[in-house]
C-alpha cells in the first residue's frame, strides 16, 4: 500500500486520495477511469484538477502500462517508495542526498538500485542518529567506541605512568588510596556535625589553587606544587567564613585567634599580611548556593570551566533544598521521597565529573542513628543511605575517640616513629571503586584551627597495624600541624561497623 508522500504532485495525491476513498467501500476488485471520475465529481477544485491534467487520458495510459505488471507490483512499489523517501529528504528536510543519490554518478545510481526502500530509508536514519549522537555526547555521558580504539596509546600511559595520579591530598595515604583527587573521580566524605566536612574541602581546594603555605616548623614559606583553578560551591558558609579559614590554613595560625586578634605577635602579623597578599593571586572562585538545583550546578560549573578552565570544584555538601524537590517534581511529575532525590542529586554528581572531565568532591552529614548500637548501618547518612552509590570513593570521617586510642595502645606505645603523634582524626575508607586499598583506617593528626593534617599510621577496622602501606607525597607534607585537642564526637560511635556497613549498602540500590 502506498501512502500520500510517494506522490509529489497535488494531481498524483487526488487519484491517490480517491482510490484510497473507493477502496473503503468495499467489494472493489477493479477500479476503471470512470470510478475515479464519479470519486473526484463531488469536489469542484478537485474537478478542475481532474480535467486541466487530462485525467481520465491518464489513467487508462496507466491501466494499459500495468497490465502486463501485475506479477511485479511488490517492485514496481518499492522503486517508487525508495524514490519518494530521496525525494521527501531533500525537499522536506532540505537534506543533500547526493552521499545515496546522484545522478552525475553512475557508480551511485547502481548502487542505489541495488537498495530497498528500507535500505534507503535506513541511509537516512543513519544520518541523523550520527548527527543526533555526535551532539547528544557533547551534552551527556553517552558514547560508543570499538574496544580497542587508542588501545595502545592506553598501554602507554600505564608504561610511562602518566595521568596516573591526580593533585595530592594534605595526607599522603589518601593520596596513595585514591591516586590523589583525579579527574572524572568523584568522593564523598562523611561525618557528623563539626566533623570538619565542609572546612576539609576548603583545605583541599586551597591546597590546589596555592603554590606556597608557612610552616611553622621552618620558619619560612615551603612550596605546594604548581597552582590549578578551582570552584568552591558553598550552601552555607558565607563569604567572611571562607576567607578566614583560607587565611587559617595558609598562615598556619589558629582561625580563632586571628578572629579575636588574640596575642598576633609582629612575624604572625607579617605573614597574615604576605598570606592575605597570595591569597589576592588566587584563582579560587567561590559560588554561594544555599538554594540550588542539579541544572544550575551544572550551568555553574560548565560557565567556570569555559571562563576560568578549572580544573575541580568542591560541592559544600550534598542536602536538600526546596528548589531541589521542585526541580525533580518538574522532571518526574512525581512527590519523590528525600532519599530518592538525594540519590538522583548524588549520581548528578557524578556525571558532571565524567562530562566536564573535574575532580569533584562533596560531603555528606550523618543523622543521629548512627549513635545508636543497633543501627550500625548506611541508615545512618543523612537523608539516603544510597547517596554513595554512584560515588567513586567514598570516606567515612570521625573524630578519635578514648575507646579508639585504647585500641591503639599497642601502636601508640610502641617504639619508632608512631609515638609522638597522636591522632584525632580517622577517615574509614568504605569505598574504593577499582582501587586496591579498601576497608581500612588513615588515622591523622587534624588541626582544625588551621586545617592542616599530618599522617600518623594506617589500620585495618580491627586496629591492626597495616605496614606495607606507604605515603604518597606528590608535592609537600606537613611534619607537625601544632598543637591539637580532641575533636568532640561521641565516645560509643563505633567507625569500623558503621564504615562496614556503608561498603556493603553502597552496592545497594534506591
Amino acid at each position: 500500500m502506498t501512502n500520500a508522500n510517494d506522490y509529489p504532485e497535488n494531481f498524483h495525491k487526488m487519484i491517490w486520495g480517491a482510490l484510497v476513498n473507493i477502496a473503503k467501500k468495499g467489494n472493489v476488485e477493479k477500479v476503471s477511469s470512470l470510478d475515479i471520475e464519479n470519486e473526484i465529481a463531488q469536489i469542484t477544485t478537485a474537478t478542475s484538477l481532474w480535467k486541466n491534467n487530462n485525467g481520465w487520458d491518464y489513467i487508462e495510459e496507466a491501466i494499459s502500462m500495468a497490465s502486463d505488471k501485475l506479477m511485479n507490483i511488490g517492485k514496481y512499489h518499492d522503486d517508487v517508495r525508495k524514490y519518494s523517501i530521496i525525494r521527501n529528504a531533500s525537499e522536506e528536510l532540505k537534506m543533500d542526498i547526493t552521499f545515496i543519490y546522484d545522478e552525475s554518478d553512475e557508480s551511485k545510481i547502481e548502487k542505489f538500485n541495488e537498495l530497498t526502500s528500507s535500505d534507503v530509508l535506513n541511509a537516512f536514519t543513519n544520518r541523523f542518529l550520527d548527527f543526533k549522537s555526535m551532539w547528544k555526547n557533547v551534552f551527556g555521558d553517552n558514547y560508543a567506541f570499538k574496544v580497542g580504539d587508542g588501545i595502545k596509546d592506553r598501554l602507554k600511559e600505564h608504561k610511562e605512568q602518566e595521568n596516573t595520579y591526580g593533585y595530592p591530598f594534605q595526607s599522603g595515604y589518601l593520596t596513595t588510596v585514591y591516586r590523589g583527587m583525579r579527574r572524572k573521580k568523584f568522593i564523598i566524605r562523611s561525618s557528623i556535625s563539626g566533623g570538619g566536612k565542609s572546612r576539609s574541602s576548603l583545605a583541599d581546594g586551597c591546597n590546589m589553587v596555592s603554590d606556597r603555605i608557612y610552616d611553622w616548623n621552618k620558619h619560612k614559606w615551603i612550596s605546594t606544587g604548581e597552582a590549578q583553578k578551582v570552584l568552591f560551591i558553598s550552601t552555607e558558609l558565607e563569604k567572611e567564613e571562607i576567607q578566614d579559614i583560607i587565611l587559617a590554613h595558609v598562615s598556619g595560625i589558629d582561625q580563632e585567634r586571628i578572629e579575636t586578634w588574640d596575642n598576633i605577635t609582629k612575624e604572625e602579623e607579617h605573614i597574615l599580611d604576605e598570606s592575605a597578599g597570595y591569597i589576592e593571586g588566587y584563582e579560587y572562585y567561590i559560588e554561594y548556593m544555599p538554594d540550588f538545583t542539579i541544572d544550575l550546578i551544572t550551568e555553574t560549573i560548565e560557565r567556570y570551566i569555559i571562563n576560568y578552565g578549572i580544573c575541580a570544584c568542591f560541592f559544600d555538601y550534598i542536602n536538600d533544598s526546596p528548589s531541589l524537590y521542585e526541580y525533580y517534581y518538574n522532571k518526574t511529575h512525581t512527590r519523590l521521597a528525600t532519599h530518592q532525590i538525594l540519590f538522583l542529586f548524588s549520581a548528578s554528581l557524578k556525571s558532571i565529573a565524567n562530562k566536564f572531565n573535574i575532580y569533584l568532591g562533596s560531603a555528606t552529614q550523618l543523622n543521629d542513628t548512627y549513635k545508636d548500637e543497633n543501627n550500625k548501618d548506611a541508615g545512618a547518612l543523612k537523608g539516603s543511605k544510597a547517596i554513595i552509590e554512584k560515588a567513586d570513593g567514598g570516606i567515612l570521617a570521625l573524630p578519635v575517640t578514648q575507646k579508639d586510642l585504647k585500641k591503639l595502645k599497642p601502636i601508640l606505645e610502641s617504639e619508632g616513629k608512631f609515638g609522638t603523634l597522636i591522632p584525632n582524626m580517622a577517615y574509614y575508607i568504605f569505598k574504593n571503586r577499582g582501587g586496591k586499598w579498601k576497608v581500612i583506617v588513615i588515622w591523622t593528626k587534624l588541626n582544625l584551627g588551621t586545617m592542616r593534617e599530618s599522617d600518623c599510621f594506617v589500620t585495618d577496622y580491627s586496629y591492626q597495624l597495616i605496614p606495607d602501606i606507604e605515603k604518597t607525597i606528590i608535592n609537600f607534607s606537613f611534619e607537625d600541624v601544632g598543637e591539637v585537642h580532641m575533636i568532640e564526637g561521641d565516645e560509643e560511635i563505633s567507625g569500623s561497623e558503621l564504615a562496614m556497613e556503608l561498603s556493603k549498602s553502597s552496592k545497594t540500590t534506591v
